[in-house]
């Protein structure tokens, strides 16, 4: 993977932007990132309706590079995977959407943000998928 040590994991949703930084070098990583996507796009859906994982393009060749970013659009946020070499890096990388301006916005939208896009459920999700968080951001 060409010195990748970790991938900063970016969750959007609306306004909202999580970020968790993992291991690439995880045994089956890959699986653990699509099953991830999967976890995550269930979470964030509104009605609860199951539909069609947004991969980028379809599952056996989603993701097949790790050492290039990896942007998944959903209907429900996106989903970055940005690959990087050092902690520093990831950590740097992360102020980019640490640093987003607030806008302000409906309750609708503070109440879909409470309900499908809160940091401890998407720190849950990720300690489901995979063995090697190092740092949460």
């Amino acid at each position: 993977m060409e010195n990748i040590k970790y991938i900063l994991i970016v969750s959007q949703y609306y306004y909202s932007y999580h970020c968790i930084i993992v291991s690439a070098e995880e045994k089956n990583y890959r699986e653990k990132a699509l099953a991830f996507v999967e976890k995550l796009e269930d979470y964030k859906r509104s009605n609860g309706d199951k539909c069609i994982y947004s991969y980028g393009a379809n599952r056996d060749n989603a993701y097949t590079k790790i050492n290039q970013r990896w942007n998944i659009n959903d209907i429900e946020g996106d989903i970055y995977f940005i690959p990087c070499k050092s902690v520093t890096e990831t950590l740097r990388k992360s102020e980019e959407f640490n640093n987003v301006r607030r806008y302000k916005s409906s309750k609708k939208v503070e109440k879909d943000i409470s309900e499908h896009h809160l940091y401890s459920r998407i720190i849950q999700i990720a300690n489901e998928c995979f063995n090697e968080i190092k740092i949460i951001v």
